[in-house]
């Protein structure tokens, strides 16, 4: 089906470029001092913003505990001031009322300024002894012009009410100090002087404890409030970071992209989104266990953040699925080279608990430069291009303006797709496989052709690929099967049917349930029924694939392991998989001419398949020369252009027929034109 119903899907082979081993990373005695200076300076930097915090906090409760003082002593100056005025001493009127008058517009501005603005811990300090300092003028101007000894004790009292408002106790001991030695200035020739001079005492010890109630009351609030604030933190944090590799998780970064994209970020919008995507890593996780697993991302974490430096912001989305923001990107060529820094990183060998093991790694890029696009539009592109880099073994791709083209056919494909008639608009072409000892056709691999009343002859690599993404696949399938086996039915009895299955199909116990039910009915006999699927689709989820093939094993199909050579293979799978048959991708047929290395591969793989017991078919024969180095190396079988294009199913018997008399020695047996 298709030109391979899975291959649109294949990755890139994991470990492909290998290079010397490396020890398994531990920090050495430098390493480790540098990480443990680095903690220290760390902490000594959260106990200062810690500190600054605190003290914020501090100059905030005065604040206001300040504005309430503030606003009863600008009361207090304003009545004394009118009574000064309507007093008959022109020299009270004048002197003291004007000084009560400016000292209340003194008190009024600052205590405006407190309501607009939230001070600093130094500044709110000096706003109050600038305060204290207009009271204690004014009261010395009246005591200056009526001195009343028992009315030397309000300074006492301006003392205490000015140490409840300050942020010190600094300004405490200024306070009592100015106090008392105005006092004692104004007693020293009266006599008292010794009288006030024990109350003072009392008063700064009253003022002592009175400010330093205050300070421990605001301060264990304030201790709550910084205890409430570090918990939400540690909680953000924690909700915000991935557990495992201590990166951001997917709800956090996508909370920094949706700020980046609506200008809520300071940081700049000229930035791309990369996700990267892990190739190998389930059949590791399968095999090893989710421990080993687990140390796994955790060592590729460490990598990438190697990998990307410091202009990008790096998160784990989820499972194997990294995301990146690069900041102001100069441009594709320097997006790609990013691509490949992170690939040679992730690619060199692992060594974890004593398992030597290689994944590689896919990474789709988008920019955002000069482009108003969403979130979702951006995280589409990136994701579009990831499934580009896997289905193209390229490993990195950047999107492009084509790729918008290529979407817009994709979403045409789709539209058309399910709106289609599957049964009037799908056919099946056959393309024979030929023996190499016989030289005769053994069988025939069906292929899945599209012919749309609008869109025309749509290429199968497009819908098939299309119909995985959709869903549609798994309605497609049996109904493809089914046209195939109608029309082998016809064939002699000993011609072989191999039909490709998708990604979809394999992971689907529901499907495999359908395909066994229309094997069953259709008169065609399994035995000679062999199902192909692809490295990338059995390694896509094992488990299921090993269940789902022995079903069909069960039916007495055989397996044949597809597009062999171009994905990721452990060899102790194919073991447990039983598979029968091996095809050897066209790719090294094709390279064949460019020098011997690709025929040494083919030989070694044929000698492969030799030593496992395993059959053997290579793809994509082409030309006589091909043809001849195959049978030196030894191969079982091959299909090709060679022999014939895919055949429509009534073209198959006129097939046969041309091949008999060929061998018979009539006629010479041509590769058909007809496709």
């Amino acid at each position: 089906m298709a030109r391979k119903l899975s291959g649109a899907y294949a990755e890139s082979p994991p470990g492909a470029a290998r290079i010397p081993q490396e020890k398994e990373r531990s920090p050495g005695p430098d390493e480790a001092a540098a990480d443990a200076r680095r903690a220290l300076a760390e902490e000594r930097h959260h106990a200062g913003v810690a500190a600054n915090r605190g003290r914020e906090l501090m100059a905030v409760s005065y604040q206001k505990l300040t504005r309430i003082v503030l606003l009863a002593a600008m009361l207090y100056f304003s009545a004394l001031s009118a009574l000064y005025v309507i007093g008959k001493n022109l020299t009270d009127a004048v002197v003291l009322g004007g000084m009560s008058a400016v000292s209340a517009a003194a008190l009024l501005a600052v205590y405006l300024e407190l309501g607009r603005h939230t001070l600093s811990y130094r500044k709110l300090e000096l706003r109050v002894l600038a305060v204290y300092a207009i009271c204690h003028l004014g009261l010395i101007a009246h005591h200056s012009l009526h001195l009343d000894p028992p009315r030397l004790l309000d300074f006492v009292l301006l003392a205490l009410v000015f140490a409840t408002t300050s942020v010190s106790l600094r300004g405490v001991v200024v306070a009592m100090a100015m106090s008392s030695a105005t006092v004692l200035m104004f007693t020293w020739n009266t006599g008292l002087a010794t009288e006030f001079g024990f109350v003072l005492l009392s008063a700064a010890v009253i003022a002592t404890c009175l400010a330093c109630l205050v300070r421990m009351t605001i301060r264990r609030e304030i201790d709550a409030s910084l205890l409430a604030e570090s918990l939400r933190d540690s909680a953000e944090i924690v909700s915000g970071s991935d557990m495992l590799t201590g990166l951001p998780n997917r709800r956090r970064f996508f909370h920094c992209l949706k700020d980046r994209l609506s200008g809520k970020s300071s940081a700049s919008s000229n930035f791309a989104l990369a996700i990267a995507d892990l190739d190998g890593f389930k059949p590791i996780n399968d095999t090893y266990g989710h421990a080993v697993g687990d140390k796994l991302l955790t060592e590729v974490s460490y990598r990438l953040r190697t990998a990307c430096g410091e202009n990008c912001i790096l998160a784990r989305l989820g499972g194997d699925e990294f995301a990146i923001i690069v900041d102001l990107p100069k441009g594709e060529p320097e997006l790609r080279e990013l691509g490949r820094r992170i690939r040679h990183a992730v690619a060199q060998p692992y060594h974890i608990v004593g398992i030597s093991m290689s994944v590689s790694i896919s990474v789709g890029l988008a920019l955002n430069r000069n482009i108003a696009l969403t979130e979702g539009e951006l995280i589409e592109r990136a994701d579009y291009a990831l499934y580009r880099a896997k289905e193209t073994n390229r490993g990195v791709v950047v999107y492009t303006s084509q790729h918008d083209t290529d979407r817009r056919n994709e979403n045409a494909v789709g539209h058309a797709l399910k709106n289609a008639d599957f049964d009037s608009e799908m056919h099946i072409m056959f393309q024979p496989q030929v023996a190499m000892d016989t030289g005769r056709t053994q069988g025939f691999e069906a292929l899945a052709r599209w012919n749309n009343p609008q869109l025309g002859m749509v290429p199968p690599d497009v819908f098939i690929r299309t119909a995985e993404r959709t869903g549609l696949i798994e309605f497609l399938t049996p109904l493809l099967l089914r046209k195939a086996l109608e029309a082998a039915v016809t064939w002699p009895a000993d011609f072989q049917l191999s039909f490709n299955l998708s990604i979809r199909d394999i992971v689907s116990p529901t499907t495999v349930d359908t395909i066994c039910d229309v094997v069953k009915h259709s008169g065609f006999s399994a035995e000679r029924l062999e199902f192909e699927v692809t490295e990338t689709l059995i390694m896509t989820d094992f488990e299921q694939a090993q269940r789902s093939l022995a079903a069909l094993r069960e039916l007495g199909a055989s397996i044949a392991l597809d597009d062999f050579g171009v994905g990721y293979t452990n060899f102790e799978y194919i073991d447990k998989l039983s598979v029968g048959t091996i095809k050897i991708d066209r790719s090294f047929v094709s390279r064949m001419q460019e020098g011997a290395g690709a025929g040494k591969v083919i030989e070694a793989m044929i000698g492969l398949c030799s030593t496992l017991g395993i059959k053997n078919v290579v793809e994509g024969v082409e030309t006589e020369h091909q043809l001849g180095a195959l049978r030196q190396a030894g191969a079982d079988c091959v299909q090709g252009y060679f022999f014939s294009k895919p055949l429509p199913a009534d073209a198959v018997a006129p097939y046969l027929l041309r091949e008999q008399y060929a061998a018979a020695g009539d006629e010479p047996l041509q590769a058909s034109a007809t496709g």
